[in-house]
């Protein structure tokens, strides 16, 4: 049978959704400080009008089209331990819930991030008249001047493939819950890591992985809810 959860509704809440929104109120006001100029400002080199990191071998070869890579196989993986735990004679087979809900709630912040893209007018530092480039900067809530286009870099899709695997510690909660930390670190690593080669690069700003994370982090725990209501002893 699959793993009982005992979860008691005020401490659940608090630690998964209350103190995680708290979190994020608070980082993204940095928006609003000089903290995403103050780190961009050391990755581009105003003389010579260039941004020093943008092709570099680890940010651009290894950990961003390397971790596209990586997010493909992934993916692919996911899919494939589902098919296979369509089959009643698999080991996997007990657990086909608990893998439809990682390999949803892993795409879910991907695709919400990729529709908040196409619709936000905020630039990527690249593009900014700040840094050679000819953009307005542009923050979440600040007046959008006319006939601005679309920006297509908040949030940041990169880092958002890497926290996408905080799926991975609701995944385990519900399978071996003493294992649950081990995917919210993987998680949290591999997406700073990819946000932090894409702000060497001049691609986003700090805020912008921020954002990703916590896009990542509600999708998953509302599909965890969800996926796993009748199954949660609210104590």
């Amino acid at each position: 049978m699959p793993t009982q959860i005992q979860l008691e509704f005020d401490q659940f809440i608090k630690s998964h959704f209350a103190i995680p929104l708290m979190l994020l109120i608070f980082f993204s006001g940095l928006e609003f400080t000089p903290l995403d100029l103050w780190i961009s400002r050391h990755f581009y080199d105003a003389e010579l009008h260039q941004w020093i990191y943008k092709e570099s071998l680890l940010a651009e070869t290894i950990l961003h089209t390397g971790g596209q890579y990586i997010i493909y196989i992934s993916a692919i993986g996911m899919l494939l331990c589902l098919l296979v735990s369509l089959r009643t004679s698999s080991a996997f087979h007990r657990y086909r819930r608990e893998l439809v809900f990682l390999l949803v709630a892993s795409i879910s912040g991907p695709i919400i991030i990729a529709l908040l893209k196409n619709s936000t007018h905020i630039y990527c530092p690249w593009d900014l008249a700040l840094f050679g480039g000819d953009k307005p900067y542009v923050r979440l809530f600040d007046d959008i001047p006319n006939n601005l286009p679309i920006g297509h870099c908040f949030p940041a899709a990169h880092a958002g493939s890497g926290f996408t695997f905080i799926s991975l510690y609701f995944f385990l909660m519900a399978v071996k819950p003493e294992y649950k930390l081990y995917g919210l670190y993987f998680g949290l690593a591999l997406g700073f890591v990819f946000g932090a080669a894409q702000q060497a690069r001049g691609a986003h700003f700090f805020s912008h992985d921020v954002f990703a994370l916590a896009v990542c982090w509600f999708s998953s725990l509302l599909l965890f809810i969800l996926f796993f209501r009748k199954r949660l002893k609210w104590a």
